[in-house]
Formats: C-alpha cells, sequence, structure tokens
C-alpha cells in the first residue's frame, strides 16, 4: 500500500470546503522531503577537496553541502561503468540480473529498464510527488525509426554511430525513455558525446535536426572521443551542454517549490566526464588544467542547485544526495597525472574496473528536518542501489514482491552510521564480479582490468596477479597485497557466498 503525502495529516475540516483542501494540500507538501539526486558522472572519490586533501582541486560546493550534512566515505557506484549504475540506482536491482550483465550501452541501442519493473520515479510518482530528470540517460530509447524498421546493426555502425537522418521520422515521439520509467518530465541528452546530437525534451528533441559529424564539432578531439555520425543540432556547442542543463533544475525548483506536491528531481550531470569542456568562466579556476576545470564547473552546479533550494525554503525538507556513476576514466587520470593530481585519490583502479576506484564514488547527503547533518562523517557501506528502499521507507511505499531486491534501507546509517549492509556485489565493465563482506573483499579472475604502465609507476605498484584476489581494506585500502595464497578458506567461503547471491 502506497501513502499519498494527500492523506498524510488530513484536517478534520467542517468550515469552508475549499480552505480546508487548500490546507490539507499544503500539509501534503511538507509531510514527505522533496528528494534530489545530483549523479555526476565519472566524478572521483579523489577529485572532492574534503575527500583528498592533496586534491589539486577544489570543491567548495560539496565541501559546504557536506559541512552541513553527512558524508558517507564507503559509498560505491553499483557498477565501474555508467549504464549498469543508472539502471541499478533506478530500479534497486543489481544490473547483472537483467540484460546489462556487461559493458554499457552504445548509440541508438533500446531501452534496458524492464517495462514492467518498478522504478524510483513510478514509486515516487504513485506517492503524490511530481518527477523530472534532467540531464544524461544513457538507458535507452524506443528511437523513431523510419517506417518503424530499425536499421542493421551494420547500417548503424555499432558503437561508432554512421546514422543518418534520413533513417528517422522525427513527427514520431522518443519513446522508450525517462518518461516511459515514471518521469513527468524530462530535459536532457542521451550521452554528451553519442549522437543525437542534441536535446530531447519529454520525447521530442528541441531542434530540426540536420546529419552532422561529431568529430567536427567545435571541441579540441584530445578533450575526448566522440561516438560518431549522426543527427544533431546546426550549430551545437558541447560545452553548451552543462550550463542549460544546470539553468533548467533550478528553473524547475524554483517552479515546484511554490507548488502543492513534493517534487523527485535527478540531475545527471554530463561533467567531468569526457568530451572535456568546462566554459571560459572556470578555465584556470583549478591546478588540474581542463580536467579540474571541468570538476569545478561540475561542483559550481552543485553550489546553484543547493542555493535554490535554500532561497525558496525548501532546503530544510529535501533529502539531497550528490554521488559519481563509477570511479574515474583512465583519460581523465592521464590528464590530471601531468599536474600530480590523483582523481581516485587513495585507492587503486579507475571506471570499468573492480579495485576500488572503478567503484568507491564521493557520497554526501543532507536532510536537516530528518537529522542527516551536521558535517558528520559515516564510514558505514552503502551503495546507490540503496536509494530506492531509502525512498520507499520514507514515503511508507511497500515495494512490490520481486522488485528492488539488492536495496536497503540508508536513513540509519546516514541518520546514525548503523550498518545496514552485510555485504556488497561489485561489477565491472567485462561483467566480472566481487564481494565486499566487512574489510574483506574478493574479486573474481579477470575482474582487475590491466593497468596502464603510467599508471603503476605512478602509484609505485607491481602488476597483480591474473588468478582470484583477496584484499583486507582495513589494513590495505591501496589493495597492494594480495592475500588470497594465505587465507584459502575465507576466498573460498567468499566465492560461494557471491555464487549464492548470483542465484
Amino acid at each position: 500500500m502506497v501513502r499519498s503525502p494527500a492523506t498524510v495529516g488530513v484536517v478534520l475540516c467542517l468550515a469552508v470546503l475549499g480552505a480546508c483542501e487548500a490546507k490539507e494540500q499544503q500539509s501534503a507538501a511538507s509531510a514527505f522531503p522533496n528528494i534530489v539526486v545530483i549523479l555526476t558522472d565519472d566524478l572521483g572519490y579523489g577529485d572532492v577537496s574534503h575527500l583528498n586533501l592533496e586534491s589539486k582541486i577544489q570543491t567548495p560546493g560539496l565541501d559546504a553541502l557536506a559541512a552541513e550534512g553527512v558524508t558517507a566515505v564507503d559509498a560505491h557506484a553499483p557498477c565501474a561503468v555508467c549504464s549498469p549504475s543508472r539502471y541499478a540506482m533506478l530500479t534497486g536491482r543489481y544490473a547483472w540480473r537483467g540484460v546489462l550483465k556487461r559493458g554499457r550501452l552504445n548509440p541508438w541501442d533500446e531501452p534496458v529498464i524492464e517495462t514492467s519493473r518498478p522504478t524510483l520515479a513510478t514509486m515516487m510518482r504513485a506517492a503524490g510527488y511530481d518527477t523530472a530528470f534532467f540531464g544524461k540517460w544513457h538507458l535507452g530509447f524506443l528511437w523513431p525509426w523510419k517506417d518503424g524498421v530499425r536499421p542493421s546493426k551494420e547500417a548503424l555502425g555499432g558503437g561508432q554511430s554512421k546514422a543518418t537522418n534520413a533513417m528517422f521520422d522525427w513527427s514520431q515521439p522518443i519513446q522508450g525513455g525517462p518518461l516511459a520509467a515514471g518521469f513527468d518530465s524530462y530535459f536532457g541528452v542521451d550521452v554528451p558525446n553519442m549522437p543525437p546530437y542534441a536535446f530531447i525534451e519529454n520525447e521530442r528533441l528541441t531542434c530540426e535536426p540536420v546529419d552532422m559529424d561529431g568529430r567536427k564539432l567545435e571541441v579540441m578531439l584530445k578533450a575526448g572521443y566522440i561516438h560518431g555520425s549522426g543527427p544533431g543540432q546546426k550549430g551545437w556547442h558541447l560545452e553548451a551542454i552543462m550550463p542549460e542543463l544546470t539553468d533548467r533544475v533550478v528553473s524547475h525548483i524554483r517552479s515546484q517549490a511554490k507548488g502543492q506536491k513534493p517534487f523527485f528531481l535527478v540531475f545527471s550531470t554530463t561533467s567531468p566526464h569526457t568530451p572535456i569542456v568546462p566554459i571560459k568562466e572556470f578555465h584556470g579556476t583549478s591546478g588540474a588544467g581542463l580536467y579540474g576545470d571541468y570538476v569545478v564547473q561540475t561542483d559550481a552546479a552543485v553550489s546553484r542547485v543547493v542555493a535554490a533550494l535554500k532561497q525558496t525554503g525548501a532546503f530544510a525538507n529535501t533529502l539531497i544526495v550528490v554521488s559519481s556513476d563509477n570511479g574515474p576514466e583512465e583519460f581523465t587520470r592521464r590528464l590530471a597525472q601531468t599536474h600530480q593530481h590523483r582523481p581516485a585519490g587513495a585507492f587503486r583502479g579507475m571506471k570499468r574496473d573492480l579495485l576500488e576506484g572503478g567503484h568507491r564514488v564521493p557520497f554526501v547527503a543532507s536532510w536537516p528536518k530528518a537529522g542527516i547533518e551536521g558535517g558528520r562523517r559515516i564510514d558505514a557501506l552503502i551503495s546507490l542501489t540503496d536509494l530506492f528502499a531509502t525512498v520507499a521507507a520514507i514515503t511508507g511505499a511497500e515495494i512490490p514482491v520481486g522488485a528492488a531486491e539488492d536495496s536497503v534501507n540508508l536513513l540509519p546509517a546516514l541518520q546514525s552510521n548503523k550498518p545496514v549492509r552485510e555485504n556488497l556485489v561489485y561489477h565491472a565493465a567485462n561483467g566480472k564480479l566481487a564481494l565486499r563482506e566487512g574489510d574483506w573483499v574478493y574479486l573474481r579472475r579477470g575482474g582487475n582490468l590491466q593497468e596502464p604502465d603510467w599508471y603503476r609507476r605512478d602509484r609505485g605498484v607491481t602488476p597483480l596477479p591474473d588468478t582470484p584476489l583477496l584484499f583486507n581494506l582495513g589494513s590495505d585500502l591501496g589493495q597492494v597485497k594480495n592475500l588470497a595464497a594465505s587465507h584459502p578458506e575465507r576466498l573460498a567461503a567468499m566465492e560461494e557466498q557471491l555464487h549464492e547471491i548470483e542465484q
């Protein structure tokens, strides 16, 4: 049974009916918190200055929010790559249980969230919330192919798009995206470095698209990889994406704060993922080059969202969570290396692999009205997958049988640092899994993707063997010493436990 905000604290009013209804609506808007999730793209643990004292980047927005709220220092993305993490966050279910067993979506791929599966948005909408999504989606759409026929994989070019405008009927809606997943509104891009090179609003492009060669976009190619050609907006500028998204989010908050319904908003930033395109205002604002400048711009977007919540009086009763979809990319770590900046901080590994740097992410939360405040640091093990059960607990929603099976309620951890998880499964881009139990981490063979030589030199570490790996993070946070040979019983027990979880 879902408890609607409109039924909470109903005033028994026998006076003027209209005045009574207005009071009920006003009470409803304050009975449940607004919920704002800012999911950054490839932001590393070490990119946030209050988490990394040696950072060459200053993030005053995140630092200020942490000083008012709570920082989780053992928080993890559900996967070491983007699409599976996004799926798991919205469904409360490990992505490897579905079709996203490995990799991420390519240009023009179809939706991966099952049509019958409850999502955060469907649950929130049923609870009486306004639901909105802004930014990067990367979970697939039902694209409006001409005559309703999807071209062959070869014709589309696979991961390197060769699509042309003639393949589409843009008079038809772009279905299967955020609106199909339960959001009332959407404004954003599928992926900034994949076509279509244009904004999508609800189920339509915001332009009359033309054929575009992504390689000719106004961005230096060394700032990131572009996935081929495809329809887009004439005069498209990659650096204009983040400012527009941020403006839209702030405007939506200001509008919804005046309404009678609480709001659920996901701001899925396109930064600091490549292409690295900070606007000129942020050039030179960090000590880590353009990559660092793009992190600063991302942090400034967080500051603007927090400011909008405070200016509208909504901050105290808003659960705001800021995190990242996975660890930092090798490409950006190379750029940062020239400035002696480590985007993953003290952690070994990077985006795509099972080592901690691939999925341990910044996590800052605030909800003053519920005691998620005070600048505390918590060390409880948590995952972005847990947002589903947390929101269900807040709204009193009953999670359907078989839904959100990998999600646990984070409120005890955020409010008083109580442990909420017995274990957590890590998921690499190549589909390999790992298990975390207490301080122990077991990685199946092949989960530590090949470390480049420059990275090992920077860290002063030797290659890890291509075998199952076992680490104790309590004594070896940098994952240097493989304990598999000295603790065979624990390794076998953790493999057995991981196998059971998979069933």
